[in-house]
């Protein structure tokens, strides 16, 4: 498998519940409302998400999947679009990744999400060293749009540009071309060693529930059900918090 190699962010926030889906219910296109067999798309993310046969995000859903007896439960990558501009379950039953920034931010969007989160991904919040800002400087002006931040498009309570390309963006915040870049520790740190961003700063932003999303419709209801069931037991079991730590870590202290 070959996925794409532009790191892009999902351009919708995904709903807490069913019931919670901007009103929206997706036309349900599954064989059977109840089909045992989840299937899922991913966007690729560099080291943790590129491919569904091995690596840190495959090894976490075979994780949740030794604990779903009733069925299957696999995943492939697909493009961006795919993953998240389709309302129904014609592409999957559910879709990944997705932060959940705070809670009732479902009530204005079209997806849901799953009742149970897989653990916490770390945001960090990087700026260039001739000029470094801190959240607080972000939060302090959040209403005036005077910084040019890029982000995850998602609301974050101040303004921010959607990143289309992580490397490239991160690349213009060395060079001072952007005041400031937020995102998931891992895949960030990764590309700020792999091209000796030497001028980039680093600070932790927030910690935020990393879930599952799917369709609001009955399908939806009933993979959302299973899926969190499936991952209540991961984590009783203690498998889950193992795996999890393969894909994010807590914030590591530490400066290019």
């Amino acid at each position: 498998m070959n996925p794409p190699k532009m790191i892009c962010l999902p351009l919708a926030l995904i709903a807490a519940q069913a019931w919670s889906c901007n009103g929206t219910i997706s036309q349900g296109t599954a064989s059977r409302v109840d089909a045992p067999d989840l299937h899922g798309i991913a966007v690729f993310l560099p080291q943790v998400l590129e491919n569904n046969t091995s690596g840190p995000f495959a090894d976490l859903l075979k994780t949740i999947a030794r604990h779903y007896p009733e069925g299957k439960i696999s995943f492939e990558i697909k493009p961006v679009k795919r993953v998240y501009f389709d309302t129904d379950d014609r592409d999957a039953d559910f879709r990944f990744p997705i932060m959940k920034i705070r809670d009732n931010a479902d009530s204005a969007t079209p997806y849901q999400f799953s009742h149970e989160m897989m653990g916490k991904v770390t945001f960090v919040l990087y700026t260039n060293q001739a000029k470094p800002l801190a959240k607080l400087d972000i939060l302090r002006v959040a209403n005036l749009a005077k910084y040019v931040v890029e982000a995850p498009p998602v609301n974050w309570g101040f303004p921010t540009k959607s990143v289309v390309n992580l490397e490239l963006s991160l690349k213009q915040l060395n060079l001072g071309r952007v005041d400031a870049v937020l995102w998931a520790q891992e895949e960030a740190d990764y590309l700020v060693r792999k091209n000796q961003l030497s001028r980039i700063r680093r600070e932790h932003f927030d910690d935020y529930p990393d879930v599952l999303f799917m369709s609001c419709n009955r399908r939806g209801d009933f993979v959302n059900q299973a899926l969190s069931r499936a991952i209540r037991a991961a984590r009783a079991s203690g498998e889950l918090q193992k795996a999890y730590a393969r894909v994010h870590l807590p914030y590591q202290n530490w400066q290019p």
